[in-house]
């Protein structure tokens, strides 16, 4: 932010639809400026408001995402639509696995925001969230959330159970990762606005993401047995005492 250039102006009055007296006067009020303050501009990064925001308090479940690596496939801005729709149809098959006789989320029920990081090269940091649904009980789209969360924060090994499980917002590629959860919270009710915090995997603390392999949490390999037989009474009820890890 600041006094914008002569150039900048001069541009500005081509295309702008003003009239005539007002173009002249804003050219004469900023050419007069003082050159010292031309020249103290402020840098200004505009982020998308993340942790406890509105968009995260009124969801189902909220992931909070963040790039950790670089990677030559990493999707430019200009292909956020076709990241979202990839979204929507990897959500919906994760859905349709393990609760087939769900309706798919339909548009607008499942949200996207994010931004690249140009402090960390670009990375995207991202949020990821799913609505409420009515008549479907929470616990089975909770499910769907979680099991997008491992898809994601996925770091299994090529021997490890569940490494096929895997998609990448940021290179918007199914079967690898470049990215990590950093956070997830989930609603208490479908009525009520209470959130509580969920861990899926173990912390990494040089990243601050999540390290998710079914080798080091309980809650993975039921996600995975989950996909593979659709057995969820259990998990449902562990899900709402949270006792995930045991």
């Amino acid at each position: 932010m600041g006094v914008p250039s002569i150039q900048d102006l001069q541009k500005w009055a081509e295309q702008s639809q003003s009239s005539e007296d007002y173009k002249q006067l804003m050219l004469e009020m900023f050419e007069a400026a003082l050159q010292w303050l031309a020249e103290r501009r402020v840098n200004v990064k505009w982020r998308p408001l993340s942790v406890s925001s509105d968009m995260e308090r009124k969801s189902l479940i909220c992931l909070q995402v963040r790039q950790i690596s670089v990677s030559p496939a990493v999707a430019p801005l200009s292909d956020v639509p076709k990241v979202v729709q990839s979204l929507y149809q990897v959500t919906n098959s994760i859905q349709k696995q393990h609760s087939a006789h769900l309706r798919p989320f339909a548009e607008g029920e499942i949200q996207f925001v994010g931004y690249r990081d140009t402090d960390q090269d670009d990375k995207l940091q991202a949020m990821l969230t799913l609505k409420k649904s009515k008549n479907i009980e929470i616990g089975l789209d909770q499910i769907t959330g979680l099991i997008l969360a491992f898809f994601i924060g996925n770091t299994s090994s090529l021997t490890d159970l569940g490494q096929e499980y895997k998609w990448c917002p940021a290179g918007n590629t199914m079967g690898r990762t470049w990215c990590g959860i950093t956070c997830i919270t989930k609603a208490v009710s479908w009525s009520q606005v209470s959130r509580t915090s969920v861990q899926l995997g173990e912390p990494n603390w040089n990243d601050g993401t999540w390290a998710m392999t079914e080798t080091k949490c309980a809650a993975i390999k039921r996600l995975i047995s989950i996909m593979r037989s659709g057995d969820k009474t259990e998990f449902i009820n562990r899900l709402q005492t949270l006792d995930l890890a045991n």
